[in-house]
């Protein structure tokens, strides 16, 4: 549902969209792996494995593939690797991240324009808030929804939906941005406008995937908004 108009509303997926986060990700699970004396995944493992929470991500390395059920995997023995995890990733939440050039430069200037930024992450809130806070740009969201919050997690609309409703703007004046088919089909879903970066973790077959837009650089996304700004002034 493309959009040629200015958005009231942006909603961003976090890794692999604001941040390459995977170096923490796989650190954290890694660990987790050889707590249950399990081979530990690779980075590049690791984020073919990212994209559906943290319990998904611990079941795959588990597993050791990416087509599972959670409830393929003993939940005894995920609970014990999600334990391990979470201390683990809360050690290292300060380190070990980049953020994408241009990032905070758009984050300011879409900011500047009055609208009004959330980041809908599958992301575990005891997770998303604090690396949001290391990473400088936390400030810039008026809205930050986690997974393990709601019901629901991306490609579900609901994460959406209910991240509209606390800025209170309508779906038609809202877009969401993000790297992986998890974000463009919830996007879908919801029937608001898709922006997909190719530079994140890159899950799933673009060629595949109905969005509006597609960058290659966080700035094009801006250079779209100044655009779309000054057709408006």
């Amino acid at each position: 549902m493309m959009n040629n108009t200015l958005p009231k509303a942006l909603l961003f997926d976090l890794d692999g969209t604001l941040a390459n986060t995977i170096l923490q990700l796989a650190i954290a699970a890694s660990k987790a792996a050889i707590a249950l004396n399990i081979a530990p995944p690779s980075i590049e493992e690791t984020k073919g494995y990212v994209g559906n929470g943290v319990n998904m991500l611990l079941a795959r390395v588990i597993k050791g593939k990416f087509d599972i059920e959670q409830t393929d995997v003993d939940p005894v023995l995920l609970q014990k690797a999600r334990a391990v995890f979470n201390q683990e990733y809360l050690k290292g939440l300060d380190k070990d991240y980049e953020l994408y050039e241009g990032v905070t430069e758009g984050l300011e200037y879409f900011k500047s324009l009055g609208i009004k930024l959330a980041v809908v992450t599958n992301k575990p809130q005891m997770f998303a808030i604090p690396l949001l806070k290391c990473m400088g740009i936390l400030k810039y969201f008026d809205y930050v929804l986690a997974g393990e919050v709601i019901d629901k997690r991306k490609p579900d609309p609901k994460p959406i939906f209910y991240t509209l409703e606390q800025l209170k703007v309508d779906k038609n004046s809202a877009w969401m941005i993000g790297d992986s088919d998890n974000d463009i089909i919830a996007a879908n879903n919801a029937g608001i406008t898709s922006v997909f970066f190719t530079y994140g973790y890159n899950r799933g077959d673009s060629k595949k995937m109905h969005y509006d837009y597609k960058f290659d650089k966080f700035s094009q996304l801006t250079d779209l908004i100044k655009k779309l700004q000054q057709q408006k002034v």
